[in-house]
């Protein structure tokens, strides 16, 4: 049984109410939901106010305000908190694996000298990946103002957009580290960085891809 525009605003206006905000997960949650309740009304015959409530007493659990990790003031429904958190599971994942492969390959190079190369050579590259990221973002910034949707991958570019130009410190810093367990350290952050460069790219895409596929933009 289809379920009717009417219908379908009226669980959207509910999502909304539980603190359901960014489009991304509203349209996947809104699809489920409606399937959910098609499905029931056709199979027990019901009328859609009892099956209506009747799902959404199944997603309860899901819709639960859970404090965010990072900050004291921001809370989200669980299905949103689990989505951004694991987000930064991937990326603490990635980061990690990079970082060991770094302080590897680092070891690898026994001269003194070519060690401290090696670190310049990596934070030249960082700068300049950098200086792309930062530029690759403000267009991207720029062209999110235009847009009226939002979703979880904005909603962390925007987050971590404010971040860059804290790292900028680090990477303009000319002092590199003389003994080994600070360089270990040092080329370990390296990689860190190389990580969070590249997920707010990712994360900006993202939401530009999502941006597309919506009807109205």
């Amino acid at each position: 049984m289809q379920l009717t525009a009417e219908q379908i605003e009226c669980i959207d206006q509910t999502l909304n109410e539980r603190g359901i905000k960014f489009d991304d997960i509203k349209l996947e949650v809104l699809d489920h939901i409606a399937s959910e309740i098609e499905n029931e009304m056709e199979l027990t015959n019901n009328e859609f106010p009892e099956v209506y409530n009747q799902v959404l007493n199944k997603w309860g659990e899901d819709f639960k305000l859970t404090r965010d990790f990072f900050s004291l003031q921001s809370t989200y429904p669980k299905l949103v908190h689990s989505k951004l958190k694991n987000q930064f599971k991937r990326e603490v994942i990635i980061s990690v694996v990079l970082s060991i492969i770094l302080i590897i390959i680092f070891q690898l190079v026994d001269n003194t000298k070519e060690k401290l190369e090696f670190i310049r050579l990596m934070k030249d590259f960082l700068f300049y990946a950098f200086c792309t990221t930062g530029a690759l973002a403000l267009l991207t910034k720029f062209w999110n103002l235009k847009s009226k949707a939002t979703s979880t991958y904005k909603h962390l570019f925007d987050s971590r957009f404010t971040s860059l130009i804290i790292f900028l410190s680090f990477i303009i810093n000319p002092n590199i580290p003389h003994d080994l367990r600070n360089q270990n350290l040092f080329v370990a952050t390296i990689g860190c960085f190389f990580v969070f460069l590249f997920s707010i790219l990712y994360l900006g895409v993202k939401h530009l891809q999502f941006q597309r596929k919506l009807p109205i933009q």
